[in-house]
């Protein structure tokens, strides 16, 4: 009997692209799954005058419901009812932020009751999510203290790469006061665990970069390198794991180490991200590692400049739902 995976959508905000690249990405052929979007109604039907003809919409009162397979139309679960005049596209407000984290609240919850077998979370737009009274830096953050998960972490992944962060949403001047042994040990494990579980990888190799231009050089650009990164890194060498680094993260991501490295850890935010949006860019995803269900996301945010005009593009939200499908099939299959 094949599987077919039930995969949660959350709308995002509904003042940005998500509404518009849910419906466009269910316009051409997915693998079979049942998507069953968090959301709302009149949103979807308001963006369909306009920018998107409207797939066949089956709102549902209950997850348990959900009948329509991708190729027939959306699973709707109607989490809010937002009168069409109250949202502008591009124009985010409280209403708006409040709305996006009450779609994730109802994913996260049906996930944990196995209602869905993943969660595709469409952008937030983070000052209106914190208006909205939600005070999480993102996404990852929300998901792991809703499923009281204190392990947990960041991955950007795609076919050709896959980076971890061992610090997220941080502000740039907090990174090397908050680096520590215990947060780079946690980010190698959850990436190991990530990467054997998930993607199927029975032997990862890893590469690590370092924090400071040239990884240090040798102490005289910076000493975390020396005191903090490469003892970890030694301490997974023992245990037989495929790790090499610290890299100086100007020259890691060249074309040898693309090919031999199964993951990259940046030691923050925009180290990892600015490459892999460079070479990923609409095709990748957002992975949260550790939580007891697959999460993924797409890899841009809400898109309020062109909200509105038909310009957005679904690619990446699409390779999300062929991730979550993908990981949802081998959590079942063991």
């Amino acid at each position: 009997m094949k599987i077919i995976p039930k995969i949660g959508i959350t709308m995002g905000d509904p003042a940005g692209i998500g509404p518009e690249i849910i419906l466009k990405a269910y316009h051409n052929r997915l693998p079979r799954h049942i998507p069953v979007v968090f959301g709302d109604l009149s949103v979807l039907q308001e963006i369909s005058k306009t920018l998107v003809t409207l797939t066949r919409v089956q709102v549902i009162p209950s997850i348990d419901e959900a009948r329509l397979i991708s190729g027939e139309g959306l699973n709707l679960f109607p989490v809010t009812d937002l009168a069409s005049k109250t949202i502008h596209p591009g124009q985010v407000n409280a209403t708006t932020g409040k709305a996006a984290g009450q779609y994730i609240e109802a994913a996260i919850d049906a996930a944990q009751r196995k209602e869905i077998d993943a969660v595709v979370t469409c952008p937030i737009h983070k000052r209106a999510f914190h208006q909205g009274g939600y005070p999480y830096p993102g996404h990852t953050e929300m998901f792991a203290d809703r499923t009281a998960t204190s392990r947990f972490g960041m991955m950007m992944a795609s076919h050709s790469l896959k980076v971890s962060l061992v610090t997220i949403h941080l502000p740039l001047r907090e990174v090397p006061r908050t680096l520590t042994k215990f947060r780079v040990r946690e980010c190698l494990a959850l990436t190991l665990w990530t990467l054997k579980q998930w993607f199927g990888i029975s032997a990862p190799r890893l590469c690590v970069l370092g924090l400071n231009p040239h990884a240090g050089e040798g102490g005289d650009m910076g000493r975390e390198e020396s005191e903090i990164i490469a003892p970890l890194i030694h301490e997974f060498q023992v245990q037989g794991v495929s790790v090499s680094g610290p890299l100086p993260a100007d020259t890691a991501f060249g074309k040898r180490n693309l090919k031999t490295c199964d993951a990259f850890i940046a030691m923050y935010h925009d180290q990892g991200l600015i490459p892999f949006k460079m070479l990923s860019f609409n095709r990748g995803i957002n992975l949260t590692m550790g939580l007891p269900f697959p999460r993924v996301s797409v890899d841009h945010g809400t898109g309020l400049d062109i909200a509105g005009k038909g310009f957005a593009d679904p690619g990446s939200l699409r390779s999300a739902i062929r991730w979550a499908i993908r990981f949802a099939k081998r959590v079942k299959s063991h």
